[in-house]
């Protein structure tokens, strides 16, 4: 259903907005996940991996939904209500679903398809893809022209190669 959303143009501006951040943010955390965890002179299972991104991704989607119900009792003096809370859960949950690659890449890992330091390099190049996404998602209600979108889903994604390259440089 949120996947529906996402790609739906009918969705209110401010809803694909809150949508569209929470991925972004989850995409750059899994990123910093998966580049910290390949990085620490071993390799980890699969499994532990998994469970470091799930857990890692989880706290921040937390996080993010207590700054989030904070942030509206702060601008509107009342508490959140039960729809403003479901629709910050469907948020939430659904940028959740930004790590189903690099998982699913992972999951192979462990049926022995892929070598976990393979899952993980490819988990990251799955993140990088999926910012590029995320802005044609963003920029196709703003009738760019595909130059413009273009050069702006390539700016998204030169951004995640930036974080891999600051990573492996604080991981050196």
């Amino acid at each position: 259903m949120v996947q529906k959303k996402l790609n739906n143009s009918d969705a209110a501006p401010e809803e694909l907005a809150a949508m569209l951040k929470e991925r972004v943010y989850v995409a750059f955390t899994a990123l910093a996940v998966l580049i910290a965890t390949g990085s620490h002179g071993h390799t980890p299972t699969a499994g532990a991996a998994a469970l470091t991104l799930v857990v890692t991704v989880a706290a921040v989607l937390m996080a993010s939904l207590v700054a989030d119900i904070i942030a509206h009792s702060t601008v509107h003096a009342a508490f959140v209500t039960r729809a403003e809370f479901r629709h910050l859960l469907k948020v939430v949950w659904g940028a959740g679903g930004a790590v189903f690659g690099p998982l699913a890449l992972l999951g192979l890992s462990a049926l022995d398809v892929l070598d976990v330091s393979m899952a993980l390099r490819l988990g990251q190049w799955w993140l990088i893809a999926a910012l590029a996404f995320f802005a044609f998602l963003a920029m196709r209600r703003m009738n760019l022209g595909f130059l413009r979108t273009t050069l702006l889903m390539l700016l998204l994604a030169t951004a995640g190669v930036v974080v891999i390259l600051l990573q492996l440089l604080a991981h050196s």
